[in-house]
């Protein structure tokens, strides 16, 4: 836990505007929440996997890894090609919204690719639009925002499926800047 820990202020340290995590788990600390805490004050956006201990898209259960489950944090749950939540997905009142996490083509070890699935393949999808979103906020509103002000700007860009909150939170991110 102390490596995340240590990251996040990293990164806090060198002022990025984005943390990334594809990682989580079931152990909620007060000093991970301090991090995302400092991170969020520091004006950086948090995204984070919801986790992959879902009960076949059951809208019912409530499965929470930390630190997605933070009030403060983007947390994104993953959905299939065919805008069906995955059914590993957590589901849970902090679902922000859903980005495709199955059969996703990414980097591997040894310098390869795979093809993988989970929340933690969602999670750069949200990462990147958020991106592409400071960018084109930034020229669109001339002027640098705070980190609701984009994440207003992110969920501007979502569509609600016809599911519960719990699995979708907001919906899946349908980035279009034209």
């Amino acid at each position: 836990m102390q490596w995340i820990i240590n990251a996040i202020n990293y990164a806090v340290s060198k002022k990025v505007n984005i943390i990334s995590m594809s990682l989580g788990g079931p152990q909620d600390t007060k000093e991970l929440h301090d991090a995302i805490l400092n991170a969020v004050n520091n004006n950086i956006l948090v995204v984070c996997a919801a986790g992959n201990r879902g009960d076949k898209a059951n809208a019912k259960t409530d499965e929470l890894d930390y630190p997605g489950a933070y009030d403060e944090v983007i947390e994104v749950g993953a959905l299939d090609s065919n805008k069906a939540i995955a059914p590993f997905s957590n589901s849970n009142l902090y679902v922000d919204l859903v980005a495709p996490g199955v059969n996703i083509l990414s980097t591997y070890k040894n310098q390869g690719y795979a093809t993988l699935s989970g929340t933690s393949m969602a999670t750069p999808h949200v990462s990147g639009a958020l991106a592409i979103i400071i960018e084109w906020a930034n020229k669109e509103f001339e002027r640098n925002m705070t980190e609701s002000e984009y994440y207003a700007q992110l969920i501007k860009f979502t569509k609600a499926l016809q599911l519960s909150r719990r699995l979708q939170g907001n919906g899946y991110i349908n980035l279009n800047l034209q």
